[in-house]
Parts: C-alpha cells; sequence; structure tokens
C-alpha cells in the first residue's frame, strides 16, 4: 500500500477491512525475513500502547492538544527505530518490520482518527506475527519428534 489508508470514507468513520488483510501480508513479510523477536516486537508495542493510553486520557480535556503532545511521540519513536537498526543493533537487517512500523508511525502522524487506526493495525501485525510464529514452532516440534 503506498501510505497506509485505514477508513473507507473521507470521515473517518469506518474502517477498510482490507486494512486487516494487509497486516496478515506485512505479519507474514516480518516473519519470513525473521530478523525481528517476538519480544522485540512487543517491547514496541508496549511503548505505543502507552501512547495511546495518554492520548485517550488527555483528549478528554483537550483534545487537540492531546494530538500536538502524541506526534513528537510517534517521531521519537522512530527516531529509536531507526538507532535500533545500526550495524551490531537488535534490529540490523530488519527491513521488513522496520519498514512496517514507519509507515505505521507516519499514518498514525496524520490525525487522532489515523492514529487509533493504526493502533487497530499494529495490534493486527503483531497477532498475525504471532500466528505465524506459533505455526512455525508446531511444524518444528513435528519435525524433531
Amino acid at each position: 500500500m503506498a501510505g497506509l489508508v485505514f477508513f473507507r470514507d473521507e470521515r473517518r468513520e469506518v474502517l477498510d477491512p482490507e486494512i486487516f488483510a494487509e497486516a496478515k501480508r506485512v505479519a507474514e513479510g516480518i516473519a519470513e525475513e525473521g530478523k525481528v523477536k517476538s519480544s522485540q516486537f512487543r517491547n514496541y508495542f508496549a511503548e505505543l500502547r502507552a501512547l495511546e493510553n495518554r492520548f485517550l486520557k488527555e483528549r478528554k480535556a483537550d483534545p487537540e492538544r492531546a494530538f500536538q503532545r502524541l506526534v513528537p511521540e510517534l517521531e521519537l519513536l522512530k527516531a529509536k527505530l531507526a538507532y535500533n537498526t545500526r550495524p551490531n543493533g537488535p534490529l540490523e537487517g530488519a527491513q521488513a518490520f522496520v519498514s512496517f512500523l514507519q509507515e505505521a508511525l507516519d499514518a498514525g502522524k496524520r490525525s487522532p482518527e489515523d492514529f487509533l487506526a493504526m493502533m487497530k493495525y499494529v495490534e493486527a501485525v503483531l497477532a498475525y506475527f504471532y500466528a505465524k510464529g506459533e505455526v512455525r514452532r508446531e511444524a518444528q516440534s513435528r519435525k524433531a519428534h
């Protein structure tokens, strides 16, 4: 997808179900590349979840300010991601994961609605990534017996 589009309509009221098919394709690519550990993925997701929780809490008082505070935090997460791709870094060679997360973070900065949809998308990628890992572990376990 050229630039993630989460919604079926301009008013951002209805998620496009195709985004979840895209999540499955992305997760399979990340799993096939085999360069990111589930714990690394979970750490990024946990950081995003913490940002989401803070955003949802702050949004009750001042929605616009809450989003203005969120965007720099998403940029900081992109910087951390870039740092971790350095030579001998924990995400060296994890291009599928890095590209996915960079694109998702950029999409999440467009609007509060896009951020919340991005969270669903990232969660779906994580779930499919885990499912792919479980299938691989089961196959390896059968080969060992």
